[in-house]
């Protein structure tokens, strides 16, 4: 488990030879408890840490980051968190469902729409102006982040105009599961992102922020 610069938010990551990149999952010591997010298999490290500090919840931000949540869950007999349109469509067992604009243990529930998975949502922590992306972006090459490949995603131009959501609430520390993090320069990366696309505006996004 390793430490990151937003408080109480630390990581461990695992090497994907066939993508090329790191996956990630992340602690967060939140308000009121502490939560992993889309949980990679631990090894014996990542478990003691986990057991010295206490757990109260497993959240997956998307059908497809399930990964050791079952794991988590009933090691330390916590409930999984999960979207209602994907959490049927996981292995584990969901016994909370969110959606935007809910809060998780002072991380903020940011929807996204367009996505690989109808149910995908980001976190948002406004003190430390973080945000946990999941599968929203892929943190490829380091230092920049990018929509995974449009091919994979249900509405391209849709997805990209949701990930503006995370650009207009100032984000400076983008905590992706797929790739790597961008620190410090979160909002740099997204606009750059956006700006090579160019997708108008959608009227649907008025009053959503």
């Amino acid at each position: 488990m390793q430490a990151t610069i937003v408080p109480g938010v630390a990581t461990w990551s695992r090497w994907q030879a066939d993508r090329a990149m790191f996956f990630n999952a992340w602690f967060v010591a939140g308000e009121g408890g502490n939560m992993v997010v889309d949980p990679l298999e631990p090894d014996a490290d990542d478990l003691a840490y986990v057991a010295e500090r206490g757990l109260a919840a497993v959240v997956i931000t998307n059908r497809d980051h399930e990964r050791a949540a079952a794991l988590f869950a009933q090691r330390y007999d916590v409930p999984v968190i999960a979207s209602l349109p994907d959490a049927n469509e996981m292995s584990v067992a969901v016994a909370r469902t969110v959606a935007h604009g809910e809060t998780l243990f002072g991380w903020r529930v940011i929807g996204l729409a367009g996505f690989k998975t109808p149910g995908e949502f980001a976190l948002f922590h406004r003190a430390s102006r973080s945000a946990i992306t999941g599968d929203a972006l892929w943190g490829v090459p380091a230092g920049a982040v990018r929509l995974m490949p449009d091919e994979k995603l249900a509405d391209p131009r849709r997805a990209a105009l949701s990930a503006r959501r995370l650009l207009t609430l100032g984000v400076r520390h983008l905590l992706v599961g797929d790739g790597m993090p961008v620190f410090g320069r979160g909002g740099d990366a997204l606009l750059d992102m956006l700006d090579a696309r160019s997708e108008p505006e959608l009227d649907y996004f008025e009053g959503e922020r």
